[in-house]
C-alpha cells in the first residue's frame, strides 16, 4: 500500500476549493445572466413586441440564452487565462 504524502492533502484540498470557487461563480454568472435576459424580455415586452408575447417562447429564452452566455463567458475567461498567464515549465 501506497503512503500519501504530506502534501497530497493540500494538492486535493485546493482542487476542492477550486472546484467549489467554480460552481459558486457560474451560479452567481447565471443568476446575473438570467437578470440581465428578463429585463431585456420586459423591455421588449412593453414596447410592444409580439414574438415574446408567447410564453414558451419567453420562457425558452429565459432558461437557454443565460447557460449559452455562460459557456461563452468561461470561454472568454479560459482565453485570457490561457493568453496571459504563462505555465511552469
Amino acid at each position: 500500500m501506497m503512503k500519501r504524502q504530506p502534501d497530497d492533502a493540500g494538492v486535493m484540498t485546493a482542487g476542492c476549493a477550486i472546484g467549489i470557487a467554480s460552481a459558486l461563480f457560474t451560479g452567481f454568472l447565471l443568476y446575473v445572466n438570467g437578470s440581465l435576459v428578463l429585463a431585456v424580455i420586459s423591455a421588449l415586452n412593453q414596447a410592444g413586441t409580439n414574438w415574446l408575447g408567447d410564453p414558451r417562447i419567453a420562457q425558452c429564452f429565459l432558461f437557454l440564452v443565460p447557460v449559452l452566455m455562460v459557456v461563452v463567458e468561461w470561454m472568454m475567461i479560459d482565453y485570457v487565462r490561457t493568453r496571459f498567464v504563462r505555465r511552469a515549465k
